[in-house]
């Protein structure tokens, strides 16, 4: 009858083995929750520049309608006239999908704001503009998160001239 010869080496992880895998571990799990976090600015960066420009569109068609006295979220504005006045803010609120929720005022508009009424406001718009000989320069910064306080939103500029 044949005998089977045991194994000397403990059944189990050595310590060595042990220490490698948790090294491994430390270096790996912060890479991949960097990679993860980044993968989400990325992604808020891009909504925002997909739909930056609908957005100032809709900024003109409203600031025409204003010119017009018919906007339903703008004052009237004057033609050849600057806006807005003396240190206010003349901004706009818009969803997720980039529809137009309505005006925000100046101190939401510098502190952040989430929500305008029922609706989670994404993004905002900062319009303003100064006259010029061809008509009145037009800015309009697409902001976003809204949430944030208005030095730390990223923007996306556009101009145009209302004549």
């Amino acid at each position: 009858m044949r005998t089977r010869r045991r194994s000397h080496s403990p059944a189990g992880v050595s310590l060595l083995e042990a220490v490698i895998a948790v090294g491994v571990m430390a270096v790996a799990v912060p890479l991949a929750l960097s990679a993860i976090g980044s993968a989400g600015v990325v992604g808020v960066s891009a909504r925002a520049e997909t739909r930056a420009p609908g957005i100032a569109d809709w900024c003109r068609i409203e600031l025409e309608a204003a010119r017009r006295g018919e906007s339903q979220v703008l004052p009237p504005i004057l033609a050849r006239e600057a806006f807005p006045a003396g240190g206010e803010v003349l901004a706009l609120a818009f969803d997720r999908e980039g529809s137009l929720l309505g005006r925000v005022e100046s101190d939401d508009f510098q502190a952040g704001i989430d929500r305008l009424g029922d609706e989670r406001v994404f993004f905002l718009a900062a319009l303003s503009g100064r006259p010029d000989d061809r008509g009145v320069v037009v800015t309009v910064n697409v902001e976003y998160p809204a949430a944030r306080p208005a030095e730390r939103r990223d923007a996306v500029a556009f101009h145009t001239i209302l004549p």
